[in-house]
């Protein structure tokens, strides 16, 4: 959906990065950025090639466990346009979608987890907010609080925290409460959940209920379309509106 103003010239196309396109969210929304006008172009930060073409997107391949040492070389963003898909250098990228996000079983160990689900996005905005990027948005949780006793709402609370610190014109910080969908992956335990409370949902508040993800991404892309100066914390109950 693009935004089109009564009497005044429509804005110049922007650039989009997402990182996290293969996972359940980022999947909806890069499709859905693809198909939007807004952005004349989407570049994709990924491990290897996503099986999608499309001549607007452009795919960079990294390697993440290496992520400070590639994003701080000199050469990065003019080395990068000769990854797959692309024909021209960009010059600019004015919005950032984080949609990274895994467990500690699927890391393997809390450290792991931590690298995926803080230190890479916190890297990814810290980077491209020196290249001039305007706006940030990245998927949490519901219960994302650094105080948190549960390691896994602390991560999350943890990156919204540093995230906020980095001063972007715009942060939308999404707090999705379960997703449902399509996974590359079987996570029984978000399966089984997922079972119980849409059988449940009529006695669940609607904070809590299982959340498409193709929701999340909607939700994002429309934030992005108008987004309010500052940081916006969007809530699950606000996601399923879309």
């Amino acid at each position: 959906m693009t935004t089109c103003t009564n009497g005044h010239k429509q804005e110049q196309a922007k650039v989009a990065l997402i990182v996290g396109a293969s996972g359940l969210v980022g999947q909806h929304l890069l499709r859905q950025l693809l198909a939007n006008k807004t952005y004349s172009k989407v570049i994709a930060l990924v491990r290897k090639p996503l099986l999608i073409e499309d001549t607007k997107l452009e795919q960079w391949q990294i390697n993440f466990e290496d992520l400070e040492a590639e994003l701080t070389s000199s050469t990065f963003l003019d080395n990068k346009p000769q990854n797959i898909g692309a024909n021209h250098k960009i010059k600019t990228i004015d919005h950032i979608f984080c949609t990274l996000g895994s467990t500690i079983k699927k890391a393997g160990s809390k450290t792991a987890f931590t690298e995926i689900d803080h230190h890479y996005p916190l890297l990814i905005a810290k980077y491209f907010y020196g290249q001039h990027a305007t706006l940030f948005a990245i998927v949490t949780a519901m219960s994302a609080n650094e105080a948190s006793a549960i390691f896994y709402n602390q991560i999350k609370g943890k990156i919204e925290k540093d995230l906020s610190n980095l001063d972007y014109q715009h942060l939308g910080l999404f707090r999705p409460s379960m997703l449902s969908g399509q996974r590359d992956e079987f996570r029984l335990g978000e399966q089984l959940g997922t079972i119980v409370m849409n059988t449940l949902a009529f006695m669940i508040p609607k904070k809590h209920q299982v959340i498409q993800a193709k929701k999340v991404a909607q939700a994002m892309l429309v934030y992005a379309e108008n987004p309010p100066e500052g940081v916006s914390i969007i809530q699950s109950d606000q996601l399923q509106n879309y």
